[in-house]
């Protein structure tokens, strides 16, 4: 069963959140760890979210990218903009994600979708 998540990157130039969905491992342990390792500049967050929906997140961004919706032909995988961060949860939360991961301010933070409420964690705490 897939851990659904998304991922984002805050564009501080245009005050927008971008956006991909990522189907699996989207838990603290698995794609959380992953960003925190292999994706920890702007430059990396900017470019995987340029990738459009994926099916997985890899260590490798040449792996990542061959996991892209794009390279099969999915239609409607771009990635999505943003103007508010609410928006952006209630859009992913209603396609199930259970984890969001938003780049901002130089770090990766981590929130949990509770069906209630949504809760931040600090991705240098992250229990893996």
């Amino acid at each position: 069963m897939a851990t659904r998540s998304f991922i984002a990157k805050y564009d501080t130039d245009a005050n927008v959140y971008d956006a991909i969905y990522c189907h699996w491992d989207g838990y603290p342990g698995g794609v959380g760890v992953t960003l925190r390792d292999h994706y920890d500049t702007d430059l990396w967050a900017k470019m995987l979210v340029n990738i459009g929906d994926i099916s997985s997140l890899r260590d490798g961004f040449e792996d990542t990218e061959r996991e892209s919706y794009k390279k099969r032909g999915d239609t409607d995988v771009d990635t999505k903009t943003f103007k508010y961060h609410s928006e952006m949860v209630e859009y992913y939360r209603n396609m199930s994600c259970e984890y969001g991961y938003v780049w901002e301010d130089g770090k990766w933070n981590c929130y949990a979708l509770d069906p209630q409420e949504i809760n931040l964690y600090e991705m240098e705490n992250a229990d893996v």
